[in-house]
């Protein structure tokens, strides 16, 4: 199979899985997350930090590129890591300003939903280092991606957990 079709088969693979975790995640079994006029607001500042973190993160790494730096990892593992820098930043916003979970979101589901994210990179990432394939040629490179975002996935559900605590914290102060 050529890199092409791979890639297709990988996105259209990609979709079908996305649809199917919203539909489950969902409270109301729809694909699409529901946000009330104070949470839409505040999501418009949140994707315009993490558009500012991106355009940083892929300045620097431009600037890498040009200077000619070798990095151990792969060129698109880095321009990878550049956009989940921008994710993170979304999501973390999110977060801390109540507006991560949407109103038809199953809070139990969605944490099902990243604990089987984190365990399944997890696992890619340990069998790939057990085979002695994560690192080809002295660079890191699909498995960089896999990397990413765990990173990611492991920062975000701390995020959550700690601000579900500080919630439920404040929550007993005011009763």
């Amino acid at each position: 199979m050529n890199i092409i079709s791979f890639v297709a088969v990988f996105l259209m693979v990609s979709v079908v899985l996305c649809v199917c975790i919203f539909k489950f995640a969902n409270k109301d079994g729809r694909i699409k997350t529901e946000y009330d006029e104070r949470q839409k607001a505040v999501r418009g500042k949140a994707y315009r930090y993490a558009f500012y973190t991106e355009v940083i993160a892929q300045t620097v790494i431009m600037l890498i590129f040009m200077t000619g730096t070798e990095l151990p990892i792969e060129d698109y593992a880095l321009i990878f890591t550049g956009i989940i820098l921008g994710c993170e930043v979304l999501c973390a916003y999110c977060i801390w300003n109540d507006v991560y979970w949407g109103l038809n979101n199953d809070h139990r589901r969605y944490h099902i939903v990243f604990v089987a994210g984190i365990l399944l990179n997890a696992m890619d990432i340990v069998i790939a280092a057990v085979n002695g394939v994560l690192v080809r040629n002295g660079k890191l490179g699909m498995y960089m991606l896999n990397i990413t975002v765990l990173m990611m996935l492991v920062s975000v559900y701390i995020e959550m957990l700690i601000k579900s605590v500080l919630d439920r914290k404040a929550a007993a102060v005011e009763e």
